[in-house]
């Protein structure tokens, strides 16, 4: 067996790597893909998120916080975008009840064009690793007793949309099995790094599960073995 498909198989059962830094998530929202609607319609995220909207539609779309705390600007058609980091210096300027952020489209808010954003401590990706020996990877911040999986690339990131927001992964993407928070809210995962994998980069996200359909992923991360 070569060193990548050693690596990969030991994947598997586990999963480490090095964290220089935190990498924000940056989520993508279609507005209009498809009659009056934002897609996805609602999204849990990380603060310090970024949720950028990306106008598909005929039709002049905008998007406008129910309290006021964003506003895309007069109602416009596509091409268009338009982006909000939930970051605590929004957060602090622009309170709200569970920093829960509905929003809407001011000419089709009664066709139901609607939208929230719901911001959550983050989920954080941390650990060790170097080839050749054993490395931690490490997810705080989760809730107790909830799944949490890893999926890791070798092929870099990229934006794919998922029912979580938008997934920094480029196919193909493995993932690992789910492993449950313990009463801290965290999950840790060892693995021994083949040393012929020295000089490969993996890119990493992590999904916590709070129900069907429903969850939210972690900052991602990326590392050189």
């Amino acid at each position: 067996m070569n060193s990548l498909r050693l690596f990969t198989a030991s994947l598997v059962a586990a999963l480490a790597f090095t964290l220089p830094g935190l990498a924000q998530n940056t989520h993508t929202v279609q507005v209009a893909p498809s009659g009056f609607s934002f897609e996805p319609q609602d999204l849990n995220i990380n603060v310090g998120d970024t949720v950028l909207w990306v106008w598909n539609g005929a039709a002049a779309h905008n998007v406008n916080s129910d309290d006021g705390a964003f506003f895309s600007g007069l109602p416009t058609v596509a091409p268009n975008t338009f982006s909000v980091t939930f970051d605590n210096t929004f957060l602090a300027a622009n309170p709200v009840a569970g920093d829960f952020y509905g929003y809407h489209c001011q000419p089709h808010q009664l066709f139901g064009m609607v939208g929230s954003i719901q911001v959550l401590p983050a989920r954080v990706l941390t650990s060790t690793l170097a080839a050749g020996s054993v490395g931690d990877i490490t997810v705080t911040g989760a809730t107790p007793g909830n799944s949490v999986i890893i999926a890791y690339s070798f092929t870099g990131t990229g934006t794919i949309p998922i029912i979580y927001g938008s997934l920094a992964l480029s196919p193909p993407i493995n993932r690992l099995p789910p492993r449950i928070a313990d009463p801290s809210g965290s999950v840790r995962i060892s693995v021994s790094v083949p040393i012929g994998m020295a000089g490969t980069t993996v890119h990493f996200h992590a999904a916590e599960i709070f129900g069907p359909g429903t969850g939210i992923l972690s900052y991602p991360a990326s590392t050189t073995l």
